[in-house]
Parts: structure tokens; sequence; C-alpha cells
């Protein structure tokens, strides 16, 4: 069986300037955080300077996990904000 995989991308200005505020504000040294979220520091400083254009979906949840933060409502009002 093929599954195929949907990724959704949403632009959310700011977004990885709010991350890096975020971890900052906890304290939470970049290689800790990309750890936990399964990824390089590399990605993680490309999210954090805005040098990533599009963010799957997955990679938002292990950072709002990393993190103690759920962004769901802000990808949703994104979504709402696309569609009017």
């Amino acid at each position: 069986m093929n599954l195929m995989q949907v990724t959704l991308s949403v632009d959310l200005p700011a977004l990885g300037t709010r991350i890096r505020e975020i971890r900052e504000s906890k304290g939470l040294s970049p290689t800790w955080v990309a750890a936990q979220a399964g990824m390089s520091v590399g990605n993680l400083y490309r999210i954090e300077t805005e040098d990533a254009k599009s963010l799957p979906r997955e990679t938002l949840r292990k950072l709002s996990d990393a993190l103690g933060v759920n962004f769901d409502a802000e990808v949703k009002a994104a979504l709402v904000q696309e569609m009017e």
C-alpha cells in the first residue's frame, strides 16, 4: 500500500523569530531544542533566521513540543486569513 504524505504550508510571518524568542526566554540552548525536535542545529537556525521558506506541520509540532508552546491557534488563524 502506498501512502501519500500531504504537507501543509502556511505563511506565518515572523514565526522563526517567535521560536527563537521563546527558546531564549526559557533559557533553552539551540542544541537542546534541535535534539528534542529531531533536527540539526543548522536547520533550527535556518528556521529561527527566517531562511526556511516552508515548515512542515510535523516539524512545527515537534518544535511546539520541545518549547512547550502550542502554535495550533496561529496556524488556524493563518489558514482562515488565507481563505478570506
